[in-house]
């Protein structure tokens, strides 16, 4: 599993759901995938830097818990893009 990180502060990289307001951590089953969502907020200008680090599963669901956040799992027959409002 891999996340997007904040590379200055170390915090995970989540999208807000404009449905339910919530916080979403994307959990990236395969690397490749992580390096393209990863290169399309680059194009759009994500002024964050983030750096894509391999992650425990586990550990990233029982911090979301911890931190009202939610998660999804990106599967590699998924297909997802940035928000076109980026926070």
């Amino acid at each position: 599993m891999f996340v997007l990180v904040d590379k200055a502060s170390g915090g995970v990289y989540a999208v807000k759901d404009d449905t339910t307001v919530e916080r979403v951590v994307q959990l990236f089953q395969e690397e490749d995938d992580a390096v393209r969502y990863h290169e399309y907020l680059i194009a759009a200008d994500y002024e964050r830097e983030l750096i894509i680090t391999p992650c425990d599963e586990q550990q990233v669901k029982d911090n979301c818990a911890s931190f009202g956040y939610v998660y999804t799992v990106i599967k590699p027959t998924d297909i997802v893009y940035p928000p076109s409002e980026l926070d």
